[in-house]
């Protein structure tokens, strides 16, 4: 399952989700004919994704593939988070008979001239080509999906067989659209539009030229499966689960946190914002802690998150003075979104890891490496790298509580920070990237090691 994006000079970039196949260590196309060109690593232009009928859609991201098998828009089921955990329910359903549970100002409306109506952006948001996009007016559908740049899917197996898994991909876009797609037809079951993002649709619904990108979801779907008897289907009487999570990377500073236990039922589980935080770059890490007094789940599960991403760095220059959000490393619980845990640069009251100085000043976005060294099935260790160039080591003490929980610091300092004066252009190193970690065995020294590399990204 591949997304696909193409760059455009305009608000909206057309994405779509493909299907091919793994044959003898090659892929496949659905005539079981190779499908990408060695000498390029492009898909060819005679390929057939799976989900085409319509010809060879080989490498045009608009032709096949799930954004040409999108429900009718009357038939779609489009849901945002307007009321409670359960997002079927009617009142989040993005449909005009619905649009009584809205505002003009959910879609950052104000009723001046020129502006579509509520009743015209959802019509729109469900697939109705109510501005002739494809130039054709016998058309009245639009076979359209956003792009997801950086944001990578999730696909899940429910059950079914070995030659026919029952799957579904769960797939994000900076049009704001979270996606749930059948695996077998490359059909969504449904989708789901945060409310904060509804703002975004009148830009998108008029596609003006746009120098700068527009953002939704960009963050990647990251799954957590709980098959309790591990028969390899997800039964709820079973006592099973299914998560997924996503950040909004530019799209926003959210995390959010969806129950799709039942494929058909998404549930709203957690969203959570930080007070010190930055864009929702971190990709959520899940591992099991015992933290003493504070009401963990029963599995002792947990979210480990960077602070995220400050836009100060997106000029060239090194910022002097501390960052403004993201520096930070939050630790929460898996089923209620609450905080169990962080550090961070400031004393705030659920300060939780008192860091000397002004070391974490910087933003973290990237991946936190969370470790189980002793195998216990419980992490004992976690590194963290910023954009100040340094990498950090912090050590669990399971059983303890939050206060007592980690010990840890800088143990590289790579970039610009620690130094005096203003910082030269080499010294204005960022570290975009997580570490890796591995455990080495020099046999001729006799000594065990922890590698840490990585990679900067700047």
């Amino acid at each position: 399952y591949i997304t696909t994006f193409g760059a455009k000079a305009r608000a909206h970039w057309p994405g779509n989700l493909k299907k091919y196949r793994i044959d003898d260590g090659k892929i496949v196309d659905s005539n079981g004919v190779e499908a990408v060109d060695p000498n390029t690593g492009f898909f060819l232009d005679t390929a057939y994704s799976f989900w085409t009928s319509g010809g060879a859609d080989g490498n045009d991201v608009k032709l096949g593939g799930a954004a040409h098998e999108l429900p009718t828009p009357a038939l779609r089921n489009l849901y945002t988070n307007n009321t409670g955990s359960d997002l079927t329910t009617a009142a989040n359903a993005l449909t005009p008979s619905n649009l009584a549970a809205f505002t003009q100002a959910d879609f950052g409306l104000t009723g001046a001239t020129g502006e579509p109506t509520m009743d015209e952006l959802i019509r729109w948001a469900r697939g109705e080509d109510l501005r002739d996009e494809d130039n054709n007016l016998a058309t009245t559908v639009r076979t359209s999906m956003g792009d997801p740049l950086h944001s990578q899917p999730a696909a899940i197996v429910y059950g079914g067989t070995p030659t026919n898994p029952d799957v579904v991909i769960f797939t994000a876009t900076n049009d704001g659209y979270l996606h749930a797609i059948a695996g077998d037809t490359g059909q969504e079951l449904w989708s789901f539009i945060p409310k904060q993002l509804l703002a975004n649709l009148q830009r998108l619904y008029f596609d003006p030229r746009a120098k700068y990108k527009q953002y939704g979801i960009d963050g990647n779907v990251v799954p957590i499966v709980k098959d309790v008897d591990n028969d390899g289907v997800i039964e709820p009487s079973d006592g099973d689960l299914v998560i997924i999570m996503f950040g909004m990377r530019r799209g926003g500073e959210t995390y959010f946190a969806l129950d799709v236990t039942n494929k058909n039922l998404p549930k709203l589980l957690w969203t959570r914002n930080f007070a010190e935080g930055g864009e929702s770059w971190s990709s959520p890490a899940v591992a099991r802690m015992d933290i003493a007094s504070v009401g963990q789940n029963a599995d002792k599960a947990v979210v480990v998150v960077g602070g995220g991403y400050d836009p100060v760095h997106d000029t060239t220059t090194h910022p002097i003075a501390p960052d403004g959000g993201g520096a930070g490393i939050y630790i929460l619980d898996l089923i209620s979104g609450a905080q169990l845990w962080r550090a961070g640069m400031d004393n705030g009251a659920d300060l939780t890891l008192a860091v000397s100085g002004r070391e974490m000043d910087r933003a973290i976005p990237n991946d936190v490496r969370v470790i189980d060294l002793t195998g216990d099935g419980l992490a004992d260790r976690m590194y963290a790298t910023d954009l100040g160039g340094q990498v950090w080591r912090f050590d669990i003490l399971n059983g303890q509580d939050p206060s007592n929980l980690v010990t840890g610091g800088v143990i590289a300092q790579l970039g610009a920070e620690g130094v005096s004066g203003t910082p030269t252009a080499d010294e204005t190193r960022r570290f975009y990237n997580a570490p890796d970690v591995s455990l080495i065995t020099d046999n001729q020294q006799q000594r065990r090691y922890i590698a840490i590399s990585v990679g900067s990204g700047y």
